[in-house]
């Protein structure tokens, strides 16, 4: 009867446990579409400037990359960021992560990170599934750390447990991310992106 944007804005949601995140190159749908950059910042309004500020500081980023970071922030970063925002609002506790590690012998493929749906071999334990490469052994200890993490979250409702490091709660304008970092480990800090999403948030907004 209404979208999830809308129910989450006016607090209709269930009170619940919430766990929601992205991948470091997670470009899928890839909605935005710009043939050069003045036409890429166009798409952020009377935010261009921070766009360009936040995305492109110094002018030397290839567009092909930029493009690619706003398809990766606007389809997938900053809706996940919006939705622990709002079940976190709602007095739901909320756990915000990023999966930035790629497998070991995938690391000259995917230079730019973790793929939409990356993490999913790892969360339900398939890495060497249909896959064509063996698993090292980091790729292994990853997907037995990111099992651990939802298998807590399942039974409940806090990923937390002995022996992993700590995944503190989101709150709203902390901007801490999770991130399960490149190198194979996994801890909470300021989120890199925070101005790439606060523009586009207000761009999405207007």
């Amino acid at each position: 009867t209404e979208t999830a944007e809308s129910a989450y804005k006016a607090r209709r949601q269930p009170r619940m446990p919430f766990l929601a995140g992205s991948n470091s190159a997670d470009t899928a749908g890839n909605r935005v579409r710009a043939a050069t950059k003045d036409e890429l910042w166009a798409r952020f309004g009377k935010w261009s400037e921070e766009a360009k500020a936040a995305y492109d500081p110094d002018g030397s980023t290839d567009l092909a990359t930029l493009v690619s970071r706003a398809n990766d922030d606007f389809g997938q970063a900053e809706p996940a960021r919006f939705a622990a925002n709002a079940f976190a609002a709602n007095g739901s506790p909320a756990y915000l992560y990023r999966f930035s590690y790629v497998a070991s012998a995938l690391r000259e493929k995917m230079r730019a990170g973790a793929p939409h749906g990356g993490e999913i071999s790892y969360v339900f334990g398939t890495l060497a599934a249909g896959r064509g490469v063996t698993p090292s052994a980091e790729d292994l200890a990853v997907s037995r750390m990111a099992q651990s993490y939802w298998v807590n979250f399942a039974k409940t409702g806090d990923p937390n447990g002995a022996g992993l490091p700590t995944w503190p709660r989101h709150v709203a304008g902390k901007d801490q991310i999770f991130d399960f970092r490149p190198e194979g480990t996994a801890g909470a800090g300021p989120d890199s992106r925070k101005a790439r999403l606060d523009v586009t948030e207000k761009a999405t907004e207007s």
